[in-house]
């Protein structure tokens, strides 16, 4: 039997007991949590970490436009939260205080989904774990627990009446393991289309918040991608699509900022002035300052600007009450419900950003083509892109048309490539011209009729190869190479390519689904008795079908400039008299994406009715063009191609005085009328 001495506290005398500490903390559990929003809890204890850009206590008018979506979080009758906002704003921000708030006035289960596991990590590690230590009340919440403590790792993060549990969405055991009343998605485009082919990530973890159906929250945060296909967009359309709204400072007219009315001058040459970039009232069209901005964003209205049915009638939202609440025009009644609040906001309310600085950015995506627009609209503009893979509406392409005719080459053009589709009963040739600025041509397109099994058609291809188109400058020019597709009737293209090995420029291609690269390399194709592959053999190009189709449907989406400015980088053009049939079979193709057994499947599926022989040889030029660099090639080989053209390139100075380029040959002293055969350059040998 233990003969221990030790005495239960129930048995020490009075004298003995911490009775201070037991008071303090009975005072403490007695008191009642302070009843603040998430603006309040973020002003009274959060404070910002050395990490930040903001040191010390925070302010929310620093940015203005997180108001909004931080008092959605406790505004009655909101369950869902959604902010579809540009980088480096308001989200992360946003997710933190809301984080702090709970934690530490309404304490409860906590998950926050990022796209994967590490970037979980990394959010506990970067943002949550310094919060927490620079923020007094979270600090004695949690406490000083180490990482090996079972109530704090680096996931999971236990307090009392809660815990804060971060996972990736790519799990659908993390998702689903347990009950949570407060749900931060963050990153949402990022995530898989199915958790382990168990469904979207989303619906699964907000499965999880049945328990707490009364007061449950689901906060989704992104910045937006690909117009369709972009979760955040889909979120927000879902909302009561709330935009942010500021006076203007000369008519105090109320209006969302909207990149539609940034106004930019240009110089002679059509190239956009960014120092002249001002921001222009909807209602009296007068110019902003950047202090006057500046100033309207000390004061924004967030309102709901669905449209809505009432009284009756289909109406726009067109007042609201001081909430932001839509108004009905006849009962004037609140119409639109705030169970969903979705919240957007470009970088025209950032005040770190001047409209200079946007417009600056601007311009250099312009230049760049249109991944780099596709990158602008998403994180400066919070918009989605419409992405080329989705096929622009043909007619639209067809009005767009360039003055040059069929079977001749722009001035601009400098370099053709030829694409080659095989039929059963035609070849169909695509003649491509090739320019500066990734701009290209559609010089010719031809249809050859005749048996491929036969030789007639092989032989009238052939005489092509001799061919020559005119240049504006009055020079011919033959097309540089030929690419021939050989994916259905192998035998007789190889074939046909060995007769014309001599040439050097007559390649069978192979499109290939990738997205890699136009160019993938060259693959030999002949083999000797013992397999091995013989040197000077055949051999194919290998051409990424794919990633073609979308960079051309991308570019063929750019609108046509006003008269006088320039083309825009990965311009397609096309010949006054191009047929309508050719545009539609330009655009004869769209990028389908499908989910099958969880995995997600991307495909290029013909549009009902069309063919698209002028897509395919389109694809071929484009993949020989980068074959002999046509992607990288500098100033010195494109000055040399336009010397042997007889072009003189003209450049501008910063004061837009005109400027002729050095090393060019003048037009007028050295153009070789009537030439004919092929111009070479040594850099394209």
């Amino acid at each position: 039997m233990s003969n221990s001495t030790l005495q239960s506290s129930a048995s020490l005398p009075p004298s003995s007991l911490d009775t201070s500490s037991l008071s303090t903390a009975w005072r403490k559990g007695a008191t009642p949590a302070p009843q603040l929003n998430v603006v309040e809890w973020a002003e009274r204890y959060r404070r910002l970490s050395k990490e930040s850009s903001h040191g010390g206590r925070f302010i929310v008018s620093r940015v203005e436009v997180a108001r909004g979506p931080m008092l959605a979080a406790t505004e009655p009758g909101v369950k869902t939260i959604t902010l579809m906002a540009c980088t480096q704003l308001l989200k992360t921000t946003v997710i933190e205080n809301i984080i702090g708030r709970f934690a530490h006035i309404e304490p409860c289960p906590i998950l926050v989904v990022m796209p994967k596991d590490d970037a979980a990590e990394t959010f506990s590690k970067d943002r949550l774990a310094p919060m927490i230590r620079d923020t007094r009340v979270l600090r004695e919440l949690f406490g000083d627990a180490k990482s090996r403590d079972a109530g704090a790792t680096l996931t999971h993060k236990q307090f009392p009446g809660g815990h804060i549990t971060l996972v990736g969405s790519n799990s659908p055991t993390n998702l689903a393991m347990r009950p949570i009343r407060l749900l931060l998605s963050d990153e949402i485009d990022k995530y898989p289309l199915s958790a382990g082919g168990e469904g979207s990530p989303i619906d699964l973890a907000e499965e999880r918040q049945a328990e707490f159906v009364t007061n449950s929250l689901s906060v989704r945060a992104c910045s937006p991608t690909v117009q369709g296909r972009s979760a955040i967009e889909a979120s927000y359309d879902e909302s009561d699509q709330r935009k942010a709204f500021v006076a203007c400072p000369h008519c105090s007219e109320m209006q969302a900022l909207e990149w539609e009315r940034v106004k930019i001058d240009k110089d002679a040459g059509g190239k956009l002035r960014p120092e002249t970039a001002r921001y222009e009232c909807i209602a009296c069209d007068r110019p902003w300052t950047e202090a006057q901005r500046l100033t309207a964003l000390r004061h924004i209205e967030w309102r709901q600007t669905r449209s809505f049915e009432c009284c009756g009638a289909q109406q726009v939202p067109e007042r609201c009450d001081a909430q932001g609440r839509a108004l009905c025009r006849h009962c004037g009644g609140q119409a639109v419900s705030n169970e969903h609040a979705g919240f957007v906001a470009s970088k025209l309310y950032a005040p770190k950003q001047t409209i200079v600085e946007t417009v600056r950015k601007f311009a250099r995506a312009l230049r760049r083509g249109p991944e780099a627009l596709k990158t602008f609209h998403n994180t400066q503009l919070a918009r989605t892109w419409k992405e080329g893979a989705e096929a622009p509406d043909w007619q639209d392409v067809y009005n767009r048309r360039d003055d040059y005719l069929s079977g001749t080459v722009s001035r601009s053009a400098l370099v053709l490539f030829a694409g080659v589709d095989v039929q059963k009963d035609r070849l169909e040739v695509g003649i491509w011209a090739f320019g500066r600025n990734r701009q290209r041509w559609l010089v010719e397109h031809r249809v050859l009729p005749g048996d491929t099994n036969r030789s007639e058609v092989w032989a009238e291809l052939e005489a092509m190869f001799d061919e020559t188109w005119l240049h504006e400058t009055g020079i011919e020019l033959s097309v540089r190479d030929w690419g021939i597709d050989s994916g259905a009737f192998t035998a007789e293209v190889y074939a046909f390519v060995r007769l014309q090995a001599g040439r050097g420029n007559v390649h069978a291609v192979d499109g290939q689904d990738s997205y890699t690269a136009a160019f993938l390399g060259v693959g030999a194709k002949d083999t000797n008795g013992n397999g091995k592959k013989i040197r000077r053999g055949l051999k194919t190009v290998r051409i990424g079908a794919s990633f073609c189709k979308q960079e051309l449907l991308g570019c063929l989406s750019l609108p046509r400039p006003i008269q006088g400015a320039e083309f825009a980088a990965g311009f397609v053009h096309l010949p006054k008299d191009v047929g309508e049939e050719q545009v539609r079979q330009l655009t004869a193709e769209e990028l389908v994406t499908s989910v099958s057994r969880g995995r997600t499947r991307r495909e290029w599926v013909p549009i009902t009715g069309r063919r698209n022989e002028v897509l395919d040889c389109a694809n071929y030029a484009r993949g020989l063009a980068q074959m002999r660099g046509w992607d990288r090639w500098r100033e010195g080989q494109w000055r040399e191609l336009e010397a042997s053209l007889g072009l003189e390139r003209v450049v501008r100075s910063s004061d837009d005085e005109a400027v002729s380029g050095r090393d060019v040959i003048a037009a007028s002293g050295q153009q070789k009328r009537g030439r004919r055969g092929v111009i070479r350059s040594r850099f394209m040998r």
